[in-house]
């Protein structure tokens, strides 16, 4: 019997224990752990390699995540064919395999229908194995091509596009692992594709990808200070809650609802004037309603400046103000100051105490750097009365609906204290227009949406609840039904919402070195390969592990270069610090748009 299973040069070992789907494997003794198959140099228990177990017509398929030896004696489990080696007087190596699949007839499936037992025979999968495990992924028309599987370059690593959409995908790496590189791969792959109707929504925390894409393949939005920005947020389509944390600030509960309590007055006066109108019952606070924050602001400013000439405080005895103020301009009324003790004109009852917040307001709205939110002048900004020129379907076709495959939002000109809230309102706003719209074309379900977010641990903290990791919970939970995706891109995985990770159904990881981040990758790992998350320090640079859907099995993958770098990777060393010194004249360049909240460009310092 010996003789027959060392006639196979594959066979390393026999089943020892079976554990679920975890195996143990006790390794033949054999003087080198390299051995030759087919011309072919291979090395036994080498973690992350794939190993197969003969079960008649049934081939099962493992992979390796755990070798270890053990002292002298018998083994502790399994009846051992005597010629299957020499009594142990010196020890014997073992490894643990987790399965992961099998074939029959040379048709491969993820999972296993029957499980190996002691005793069985355990070979090495070699190049044709490869074929059969990855052959259904390369012949998936939903697939994009990443790379190659580590070890075997003829076999392409091909993504499963559902998997990303439908169950949504956590990239994580640490700084310099080559995660930009790889999400460049990963974008550039659905641009240049044949699905001419791919929708992927990208939120750019550092305006970096569009330097990664072909040109005609991509739309950006942006938001620059002092220029006209493409990257629209109005502020009427936030909800209240969000538009109060941008334009009001800390309130009291009594002042918060007082705020809320005129807002839905304004909308409901304008919502009279939409096309179609829409009905007093039907609007709140959080409505997409336009109203004009200039009018809000210098109704409530008289509220707490105005003074009267008698106690009673009616309209008709209000004082005339000294200067006449502007709500296009928040320029307030000024009255003549209240006489002291009893002595006139009075100060207003209707007072709510609220000036800090209305100061708060005037500063926010006058703000260039909040220009992408309350620009005047534009199609929509609203009038006195609420009308606007344009709408939010104009906004949503720029984020959705453009021609391109790629929408990149780039916030990197947004102010940090309020990034997250704007991408979350924009993410609402975009979840809600396909919510409530997917019976239609252009729905999730006809037309689904991938929403690509870089430095995700900065939008969705497990400290505390933003506006942004409230939308994407929302996501991860729920938008499998309606066709919108979630990818979070980070390299701090342990500040990450975990319940928003344990809702990704593939974890593509690269080279991570921090404990605390393994170990949050480890607890959301989406299969039974815990121990693979041991190998993430040793990953070389544009290497990765991917695990979950989005492969066919867990694999470790070598990513491919991106033909065009994104701006945020590594700087070209030593090259950088051959030539020449630059000018100093680029100092003063570099002064002025950072004064004018804009990202120098090189021509103006070569002009």
């Amino acid at each position: 019997m010996k003789a027959q299973r060392l006639a196979s040069a594959t066979f390393i070992g026999q089943v020892s224990a079976v554990r679920g789907g975890e195996v143990s494997v006790r390794l033949r003794s054999v003087p080198t752990t390299l051995i030759m198959v087919d011309g072919e140099a291979y090395r036994i228990g080498q973690i992350g390699s794939f190993v197969r177990i003969p079960l008649g017509y049934a081939q099962l398929y493992g992979v390796c995540t755990q070798i270890g030896a053990s002292e002298g004696g018998r083994p502790p489990v399994g009846n051992w064919d005597e010629e299957f080696d020499e009594p142990d007087r010196d020890g014997f190596r073992w490894m643990t395999v987790a399965l992961f699949g099998e074939s029959i007839e040379g048709v491969f499936e993820r999972g296993v229908g029957q499980y190996p037992t002691v005793g069985d025979d355990v070979h090495l999968v070699t190049p044709r194995d490869s074929a059969v495990i990855y052959g259904s992924s390369a012949q998936n028309k939903g697939s994009i091509s990443v790379g190659h599987i580590a070890g075997t370059p003829s076999i392409a690593a091909n993504i499963d596009l559902s998997a990303l959409v439908t169950r949504h995908a956590c990239v994580v790496g640490s700084t310099g692992s080559g995660k930009s590189n790889l999400m460049a791969v990963m974008l550039r792959a659905i641009a240049d594709s044949s699905l001419k109707s791919a929708r992927v929504l990208v939120v750019d925390p550092h305006g970096e990808y569009a330097s990664a894409l072909r040109p005609g393949t991509f739309t950006k939005l942006s938001a620059e200070v002092g220029k006209a920005s493409t990257l629209r947020v109005p502020y009427w389509a936030l909800s209240f809650d969000d538009f109060a944390r941008i334009a009001i600030g800390p309130t009291g509960e009594t002042q918060f609802e007082y705020f809320r309590d005129k807002v839905r007055q304004l909308k409901v006066e304008s919502a009279l004037k939409l096309k179609p109108p829409v009905p007093e019952s039907d609007v709140s606070a959080d409505s997409p309603i336009p109203f004009s924050v200039g009018r809000l602001w210098i109704e409530l400013k008289d509220l707490e400046d105005a003074t009267f000439t008698d106690q009673a405080q009616e309209l008709k005895h209000r004082t005339v103000p000294v200067v006449a103020g502007s709500a296009k301009g928040l320029m307030p009324n000024q009255y003549p100051p209240a006489g002291l003790g009893n002595a006139t004109p009075f100060l207003s009852k209707a007072r709510k105490g609220i000036s800090r917040q209305l100061d708060f307001m005037r500063s926010r709205v006058l703000d260039p750097r909040f220009a992408f939110m309350f620009a005047d002048g534009d199609r929509f900004d609203p009038d006195e009365s609420g009308a606007t020129d344009g709408d939010l379907d104009e906004l949503l076709i720029a984020w959705l609906g453009a021609s391109t495959p790629v929408t990149i939002l780039d916030v990197s000109a947004l102010p940090p204290d309020v990034l997250t809230t704007v991408v979350g309102s924009m993410l609402s706003v975009a979840y809600e227009c396909l919510f409530w719209g997917m019976s239609l074309p252009i729905g999730g379900k006809q037309q689904p949406l991938l929403v690509v977010l870089d430095e995700a641990h900065r939008f969705l903290p497990s400290s505390i609840s933003t506006p942004a990791s409230d939308i994407c919970g929302r996501i991860a939970r729920e938008g499998r039904k309606y066709g919108i995706g979630l990818m979070a891109v980070t390299q701090r995985p342990s500040d990450i919402d975990p319940t928003i990770l344990s809702q990704c159904g593939s974890m593509i990881a690269l080279r991570i070195t921090n404990s605390s981040d393994r170990s949050a990758v480890s607890s959301v790992v989406p299969d039974d390969l815990g121990n693979l998350v041991a190998l993430l320090p040793s990953l070389r640079t544009g290497e990765c592990l991917v695990l979950g859907e989005a492969l066919q099995v867990p694999s470790r993958v070598r990513v491919s270069k991106a033909p065009d770098r994104p701006v945020g990777d590594d700087p070209d060393m030593p090259e950088a610090w051959e030539g020449n010194r630059p000018g100093t004249e680029s100092y003063k360049i570099a002064l002025a748009a950072w004064r004018a909240q804009t990202i120098a460009s090189t021509t103006a310092s070569t002009a």
